[in-house]
């Protein structure tokens, strides 16, 4: 069987996880296998992964997405429907930002460019507020002047592993800096 590319890198993702931290990947529900709209109510999640660094006693909650070219679509408003960054998404990230010692955000890998990146869900509302599209690049993050952090990577025949170390001791170094 096989798997899309957003099965294949969040698998990447879990195998980049440094051992000191416990990732946690909330079950999608049971409608999204099928893509049906039979049901009543669907509970969306709010966001992929909860990352606990044991380490540094910070809680992270990601949502991951990768796009086979350089640019990541999203929806403005609840009622679109498009691919890329959902809705739902952005406002559950947000709405977990605003507890201390959680950093919120995406990791986005950009396949047509062997480009991953984190962006808080703070610089991603400041994108939106420049940006009047319903896409983005990294050249819009530049030219925007909107922080993110460019996760390394490195290729393994096929598959990647990801310095997810050097995303956590970002995240501290942005914190203390705050304090």
């Amino acid at each position: 069987m096989s798997r899309g590319p957003g099965k294949v890198f969040e698998n990447n993702f879990e195998k980049s996880v440094p051992s000191y931290v416990k990732a946690y990947r909330i079950p999608d529900p049971p409608q999204s296998f099928n893509r049906t709209n039979n049901l009543r109510f669907s509970r969306k999640n709010p966001f992929d992964y909860f990352l606990w660094d044991s380490k540094h006693h910070i809680l992270y909650a990601l949502e991951l997405k990768t796009v086979a070219g350089k640019s990541i679509a999203f929806e403005r408003e609840g009622d679109e429907k498009g691919s890329g960054i959902h809705y739902h998404q952005a406002l559950g990230l947000s709405e977990y930002n605003q507890y201390d010692g959680l950093v919120c955000g995406f990791v986005i890998e950009f396949r047509g460019m062997d480009t991953t990146i984190f962006l808080d869900i703070s610089a991603y509302e400041q994108m939106l507020q420049f940006n009047s599209k319903k896409s983005f690049t990294i050249k819009d993050l530049d030219d925007y002047d909107i922080p993110y952090f460019v996760l390394p990577q490195k290729k393994i025949r096929v598959n990647y592993r990801y310095d997810i170390e050097s995303l956590l001791n970002s995240r501290i170094e942005l914190m203390e800096d705050k304090k």
